[in-house]
């Protein structure tokens, strides 16, 4: 698929896949993992998942990537957050309170973007 058929299916807030809830799976089995406290959490495309809230609440920072900047500031306006915005070569990085959202295409992720990662979930 095209991005430019998820950017505009997050224009026109047809977003089916997105839940509400946070995952219940995430809740059961997350400290299977059993990363220390501070451990940041790489969540690719993310949209506005509110299971990076949960993943925040549990101590982790959280990186998140995701094509839709639509989403990204959804993400931080339905969820109370002012983020700081800054424009990049790459990516334009969204953040508030432990969670980055970098917007734009997942395959220019680097292994400099992810050098803190310790965790992931998807």
């Amino acid at each position: 698929m095209k991005k430019e058929y998820w950017l505009e299916r997050w224009e026109r807030e047809d977003t089916g896949f997105h839940q509400e809830e946070i995952n219940p799976y995430l809740r059961e089995y997350w400290h299977e993992l059993h990363l220390a406290k501070n451990s940041e959490v790489f969540v690719p495309l993310c949209g506005k998942s509110r299971d990076m809230l949960w993943l925040r609440d549990q101590g982790s920072s959280v990186l998140g990537v995701e094509l839709s900047a639509h989403a990204a500031e959804a993400f931080f306006l339905e969820t109370g957050q002012t983020p700081r915005h800054s424009p990049g070569e790459s990516f334009d990085r969204w953040e508030a309170n432990g969670i980055t959202i970098l917007c734009g295409n997942f395959f220019n992720v680097t292994k400099d973007d992810l050098r803190n990662v310790n965790g992931v979930y998807d």
